[in-house]
């Protein structure tokens, strides 16, 4: 690799002078590294980064900050396809490859070519009110429809390909990934899923129902989320993208959620397997 792209989370400490040491590194090297700087002149409200900013001929982003860093910026630029590799500035994260530590070996890997791309399904949910489509947003996580007031329970029908499987009264649902698996999913109970493999994870959050359990779809399948909030009382909800961006849905909306046609580009160095991070995650809590 011989050019290179920073983005960082400006809140982390440390994360200038850390990204200005990288440049530094790699530009002793012969390389190009350019570091984003961000203007708050969006095109999109709700993104980041900006995709224009990012030149076409970039062969990696590193991604300074958390695991909340790369699903921002895997987000943002999902369709420049570029790979991204995420040093994790924080606390130990499912999907930065290496920490501060660790930066300098992770660069030579990287010059030298010693590297392998690990595609991750990507999600897309569409809002429609009225057969007309009001908001549309990405996930590398999950989507999930949630209460939007303190009180109540919601009300919504799930169907999938067209079928209707189930009615529920609950908190809400999380649409998860793969990748979502070990988040928001696994705290409301729902199962993990190998990080590389492509299906739906379908949680209830908090269901008013003995038998409710997660449910585990193929990466074809067309998933609606249909609100059913017939009165004033009822609570209000919400349409959330991985926690980040959100939309007020309204009684009859239709949330429709299917599999991207393009995935997240994540450079891996590390022989460490997805269980050997899953059981030290796991022994920290």
């Amino acid at each position: 690799m011989d050019k290179f792209f920073i983005i960082s989370n400006t809140e982390k400490e440390q994360t200038s002078e850390t990204a200005m040491s990288i440049q530094h590194y790699l530009e002793k090297r012969g390389k190009y590294c350019g570091i984003y700087k961000a203007t708050g002149n969006l095109p999109i409200r709700s993104r980041y980064t900006d995709a224009r900013k990012v030149p076409k001929d970039t062969q990696c982003i590193l991604v300074l900050g958390g695991d909340g860093t790369i699903i921002q910026a895997s987000r943002d630029l999902l369709n420049l396809q570029i790979p991204m590799v995420g040093i994790n500035l924080g606390t130990l994260g499912y999907l930065a490859e290496v920490g501060a530590q660790s930066i300098e070996p992770l660069l030579e890997k990287l010059i030298q070519d010693e590297y392998y791309v690990e595609e991750r399904m990507m999600i897309q949910g569409e809002l429609k009110r009225e057969g007309k489509s009001i908001y549309r947003d990405v996930a590398l996580n999950d989507i999930v429809l949630g209460r939007g007031g303190p009180l109540g329970v919601i009300k919504f029908e799930l169907c999938v390909n067209g079928e209707c499987l189930n009615h529920y009264k609950a908190d809400g649902m999380i649409v998860a990934t793969p990748t979502g698996s070990t988040a928001y999913n696994l705290s409301a109970g729902g199962p993990i899923l190998a990080p590389n493999s492509s299906m739906f994870v379908l949680t209830p959050i908090c269901t008013h129902s003995l038998s409710s359990r997660s449910i585990v779809l193929p990466d074809d399948s067309v998933i609606e989320l249909i609100y059913q909030g017939e009165n004033k009382r009822r609570a209000k909800a919400v349409v959330s993208y991985d926690a980040d961006t959100s939309c007020w849905i309204e009684n009859g909306d239709t949330i429709r959620i299917t599999c991207s046609e393009k995935k997240a580009k994540l450079i891996r160095i590390s022989k460490v397997s997805f269980l050997e991070t899953l059981r030290k995650k796991m022994a920290t809590q």
